[in-house]
């Protein structure tokens, strides 16, 4: 029999995009899957959808955060391997086969592959094996949670994981960097609902950067040009947060910053964008993207 693969997904008021996560799970080709997913709600609001049969049901007693409720789906999840899955995303029906293979193929204890946003943008990967420096950068996408499919004891030796609010992903990766090599399965496998900038909206996501960067320092001190990135590309975040609200000198203050901190074409961009506003900034993203 080939090892138990189990799927956690923490789940907080999304019972319709719950569903059609979970059936992506029950779709997969592997032959050996189990899903867990924990209700975050405090309230036993899943129940309906993911209170059946086939799926291990955990309900928290009160919200506790994405973290949190990671840690108890994988404290109870009996696979070799897990695959995390945030609850509003999708598994291509042959995701954990074929990342199965490929880890197997390889030296790493963690895989990951590319994804595709609902809208039709998509996200190769572009690196693997050695990841710390990438990892520190802010540079892994799309090496992210629902992406991430790692040896059930090298997960487990990372427990409790540590409650990062806006940089719960980044911490993870890092973590996991410190410890293996990574493997990348170079297909679109997953199917993400979030918009592309969306996670630029979260209030929490700058300082969960800047808490990431200073919490990281010892490993920073080793990697002086990932601390000059991931510096940089959290002011473009909190840039870009200010042009939304409306504050286009606060936002020209922070492109500013990231510019100075990291003179590239790829930061002169923004700042040059946005000086004309919230929609010019929008327009340049892609040239952004090419020039990195």
């Amino acid at each position: 029999m080939p090892p138990l693969v189990s799927v956690v997904i923490p789940t907080h008021y999304r019972n319709e995009r719950l569903a059609e996560s979970i059936e992506s799970v029950q779709a997969q080709t592997y032959p050996d899957v189990e899903c867990v997913v924990v209700d975050d709600s405090g309230e036993g609001h899943a129940a309906p959808v993911a209170d059946r049969p086939a799926v291990t049901y955990l309900a928290l007693d009160e919200n506790r955060g994405g973290n949190p409720a990671r840690t108890v789906g994988i404290e109870h999840a009996e696979g070799h391997y897990v695959h995390l899955l945030d609850d509003d995303d999708q598994l291509h029906p042959e995701r954990i086969e074929r990342g199965m293979d490929s880890l197997r193929a390889s030296d790493a204890r963690v895989g990951f592959c590319g994804f595709r946003f609902e809208n039709g943008d998509e996200r190769y990967p572009h690196t693997e094996g050695a990841m710390l420096e990438t990892a520190l950068a802010f540079d892994a996408s799309p090496c992210l949670t629902s992406t991430l499919l790692v040896e059930g004891e090298l997960l487990r030796s990372l427990l409790p994981l540590a409650d990062r609010p806006g940089g719960d992903d980044l911490g993870l990766i890092i973590e996991l960097a410190r410890e293996t090599r990574f493997d990348a399965v170079d297909e679109l496998l997953v199917t993400r609902a979030v918009e592309p900038d969306s996670r630029g909206k979260s209030t929490g996501l700058v300082e969960g950067r800047r808490n990431i960067i200073e919490e990281y320092a010892d490993c920073y001190e080793q990697y002086p040009t990932a601390r000059r990135r991931a510096v940089a590309d959290t002011a473009r975040v909190a840039g870009a947060q200010l042009l939304r609200a409306g504050e286009r000198r606060a936002a020209l203050g922070e492109f500013w910053r990231a510019f100075r901190t990291q003179p590239t074409p790829a930061r002169a961009v923004p700042l040059v964008a946005a000086l004309g506003g919230w929609r010019s900034y929008r327009a340049s993203e892609h040239l952004t993207v090419r020039l990195q």
